[in-house]
């Protein structure tokens, strides 16, 4: 349980590059720092604030890879600049947890593992009601802080959809912490759409956001029953890093194995709890997530930049260069999805925005600038 003088921080996973965004998204300007939700805010500034409202901004941090550590900084976001931690290598999301782990056990030396909560949230969301996703967080903090536990937030189904993984409750397992929390069953990976179906029909299954909440001790505890190397890596890092040594923490990470957490971790730990997420959420993964019946027109298309769309239906027309500088005219177009930036342009079938990454791979191969 953690004590009076214990703390709890916030860690936002930041690393991705967010190739389905291209060509507004760059590898200096990726989604994270968009605004892709709104028009006046980045995604990794609602990340922030929601961060911050958890654990205040002392103890919110953002983990990203080094190439972005400059531009997130100069991003003009509410947090100290050394709370951007820059990940030697890519290791995937164990290796981001393993490394912001040894960070607050190296910064806080102070205390024990038991004295440290942490929420681990994402860059990427769309979460319209902040009140309802922090009365959610916070009941899942409460249940960490108490029970030796991980626990994951899971969003109520809207819909049978094949795009995302579900996490199975145990039944009559419900415990009331100003939320409905509980036990995990099993997680899925992404079903078909007859299996989607049976998950949503069954009321047990939620989708797996990709938010977790635990007591550092917890988290050493069952990632040492089920990967004791990556246990010991973090001790070494912790180590190098109180003592300064930058080289031995590159050295030491690189050495993590390529996983998720999911994999490295949630598929095998002992005790997981589930809180329920009633809030609006989404995973804005493509171009296809940002349409919503609140910001389309009559006819279904999300319009940006002052384009010119005449006879066009559930179609997504962006013009980032802005009308002063490109006049962008679509017509008659149906599901469909056209960007348009000063230097690329991209039109496609809106049913096909998961495969936007190969038209990058195809332009990596290119050498082209646009990247």
């Amino acid at each position: 349980m953690i004590e009076k003088d214990g703390i709890h921080a916030s860690v936002i996973m930041a690393g991705g590059v967010g190739e389905r965004f291209w060509p507004l998204s760059r590898r200096s300007k990726p989604k994270q720092l968009l605004p892709l939700n709104t028009p006046d805010k980045s995604m990794l500034l609602e990340a922030v604030e929601r961060a911050a409202a958890l654990s205040d901004a002392e103890n919110t941090y953002i983990v990203t890879g080094e190439h972005l550590v400059t531009p997130i900084r100069n991003a003009g976001l509410p947090l100290p600049p050394d709370n951007v931690l820059a990940e030697p290598c890519k290791r995937n999301t164990t290796g981001a947890l393993a490394y912001i782990t040894a960070h607050l056990l190296a910064r806080h030396h102070e205390l024990t593992p038991d004295d440290i909560g942490l929420a681990v949230l994402t860059a990427d969301h769309r979460i319209d009601n902040l009140e309802a996703f922090l009365r959610t967080a916070r009941a899942a903090m409460r249940v960490a802080d108490t029970e030796p536990a991980l626990v994951t937030c899971g969003i109520k189904p809207t819909r049978p959809a094949t795009g995302f993984g579900y996490i199975e409750s145990e039944p009559d397992t419900q415990m009331e912490v100003e939320g409905a929390i509980f036990r995990v069953r099993a997680f899925h990976e992404k079903p078909d759409a007859e299996q989607a179906r049976t998950f949503v029909a069954s009321n047990r299954f939620l989708w797996n956001s990709g938010m977790f909440f635990w007591r550092l001790s917890t988290f050493l505890e069952e990632m040492g029953r089920a990967r004791p190397d990556v246990v010991e890596i973090i001790e070494g890092m912790t180590k190098a890093l109180y003592a300064g040594d930058g080289d031995a923490v590159k050295r030491l990470f690189a050495s993590l194995e390529d996983i998720s957490i999911d994999y490295a971790l949630m598929e095998h730990a002992r005790t997981i709890m589930v809180v329920k997420g009633d809030f609006p959420w989404a995973d804005v993964g493509s171009w296809t997530a940002l349409r919503r019946d609140d910001n389309t027109d009559k006819d279904g298309n999300l319009l940006r930049g002052d384009p010119v769309a005449i006879a066009c239906e559930n179609s997504i027309v962006v013009n980032a260069a802005g009308a002063k500088k490109m006049a962008v005219g679509v017509l008659g177009l149906s599901n469909a999805t056209v960007v348009v930036t000063e230097d690329a342009v991209l039109v496609m079938d809106s049913t096909r925005a998961e495969e936007v990454r190969h038209i990058v791979s195809a332009l990596k191969e290119r050498g082209a600038d646009q990247l």
